[in-house]
């Protein structure tokens, strides 16, 4: 299973997780992770500027950076995949898998059937739609996501050519590159996930600073957000 993982020398914090990541994935590649604040980024301010422009929302340094580093790893994946069917694994230097065997179990049939899977998304709320599902042992069901309720990019496999097209639709700066919902149309590229979240992440604070909704708030919110994709879902 070709693997990457997106890190930076100094997450001191997180040492332990990539040590146990590279027990668990044989030959994971480290990607090193661009930090604006750490790295010259040439014309980043331009870069939020032009942001803010296209869509309302500055984009924030570290979030060109998720950018930048994900744009590198599929650059690679364009430059050196033997074809167009291969699925390479993307993490994050807090990326957490739950199910080693069900990932390792999983992963071979995938192939071919699915140009980005998403082994994980928005902290176990992506959904799926009912008429894609497909059910696995241990409790575990597979499908089409619904795009809008995907976000994250701690856990999720790719091909070539799905790297060419994230490329193409991300050149233009606009939003943070894990709101796939900006970038992916429908019917372009074959898209699936799978419930609950194979692959998850360590609860560290994170390294883009945004204002935090009260834990009162963000719960209904998003317990209200769950009902109405499920209400979508089940029709789609």
């Amino acid at each position: 299973m070709p693997s990457f993982v997106i890190t930076a020398p100094h997450e001191t914090d997180r040492l332990s997780n990539l040590a146990l990541l590279q027990q668990q994935l044989t030959g994971l590649i480290f990607i090193d992770a661009v930090y604006p604040s750490r790295q010259h980024i040439p014309f980043l301010i331009r870069l939020q500027e032009l942001s803010l422009k296209r869509t309302g929302w500055k984009l924030q340094a570290g979030e060109i950076g998720v950018l930048l580093s994900n744009r590198k790893i599929w650059r690679h994946i364009l430059q050196h995949a033997p074809d167009d069917d291969t699925l390479y694994l993307i993490l994050e230097s807090d990326s957490v898998i739950q199910d080693l065997d069900m990932l390792q179990t999983l992963y071979p049939t995938l192939q071919g059937s699915y140009d980005l899977f998403f082994w994980g998304a928005w902290s176990g709320h992506m959904q799926l739609e009912r008429s894609t599902k497909r059910k696995l042992h241990k409790g575990y069901t597979f499908g089409k996501p619904y795009i809008k309720t995907v976000y994250g990019a701690y856990g999720y496999s790719i091909n070539r050519k799905a790297a060419r097209y994230l490329l193409k639709q991300t050149a233009t700066i606009s939003h943070p590159v894990d709101q796939y919902k900006y970038f992916i149309k429908e019917g372009e590229i074959r898209l699936g996930g799978i419930l609950p979240e194979v692959i998850t992440h360590l609860h560290l604070k994170s390294t883009i600073e945004h204002p935090e909704m009260a834990v009162w708030r963000r719960t209904v919110w998003l317990k209200l957000l769950d009902i109405k994709n499920a209400v979508i879902c089940f029709f789609r």
